[in-house]
């Protein structure tokens, strides 16, 4: 029996929401040769040729050039009005999750057990558009970013400066409070620095150590970051793997 909050089971129900979602985004964008919003603008443009033509009669004018505001108004509300289809529903996994397991879908799958982990960036070829999508999905009704690996470094056992390498972000990262994670548990308490990009407006760098016996510490406390650009390792942790999480 299989039920809803097991990985397998959700990571296939968030690629079908993602992918649907993704097909409403590309009806909305009126770049794309017929999709529904440029079927619009292609009405709206025959209406304002129409208006252009100097025969017209006062009547027709007056009537066309209301005409072409009822299509301009549709075309500017119909994001709005459409995104909030898929947004209900987004709210109702969690309503679900909150019920079942005592949290959001969102803080269910922190990725911190076999139980609890999705790879919402590379859960495998199928699911690469759809998880893309539905991260998307879930930060643009949420104003919050899924838990999943933004960037990593490797290190060498000498301290330095390394700019990070992009897992999981991307352009369509909005922003997010992170924490570290490491491979192993540190022996001693390890202190790292990163540097990014703050809501705050201004780069900040931040001290970030992470306990004797622990491997994830948080990055401050209420900071969230659009970006990290360096991260800091002591020569102490040795030659390992670090991660940049969402938290």
């Amino acid at each position: 029996m299989a039920f809803i909050y097991q990985p397998a089971v959700f990571r296939e129900i968030a690629n079908s929401m993602g992918l649907a979602d993704k097909n409403l985004q590309d009806q909305l964008d009126s770049t794309i040769v017929g999709s529904g919003v440029s079927q619009l603008v292609s009405s709206r443009n025959r209406i304002a040729a129409c208006i252009g033509d100097s025969t017209i009669s006062s009547i027709d004018f007056d009537a066309s050039t209301i005409l072409g505001q009822v299509f301009r108004t549709k075309e500017a509300g119909i994001s709005t009005s459409l995104n909030s289809i898929y947004s209900s529903i987004v709210t109702g996994v969690n309503t679900y999750f909150s019920s079942t397991t005592s949290k959001t879908m969102r803080n269910y799958f922190d990725c911190k057990t076999t139980n609890t982990t999705i790879d919402f960036v590379a859960a495998g070829t199928a699911f690469t558009t759809g998880l893309l999508a539905f991260r998307k999905l879930y930060s643009r009704s949420q104003s919050q970013e899924l838990i999943y690996r933004l960037y990593f470094v490797t290190t060498s056992g000498v301290t330095t400066s390394i700019v990070p390498s992009a897992y999981g972000y991307n352009t369509s990262f909005t922003n997010a409070s992170l924490e570290l994670r490491l491979v192993g548990n540190v022996g001693t308490a390890t202190t790292f620095t990163v540097t990014g990009d703050t809501t705050s407006g201004t780069p900040a760098t931040i001290s970030v150590t992470v306990g004797s016996g622990t491997s994830i510490a948080n990055v401050g406390t209420t900071q969230k970051f659009y970006n990290v650009s360096v991260l800091g390792v002591p020569a102490s942790i040795g030659s390992t793997t670090v991660e940049i999480w969402t938290r």
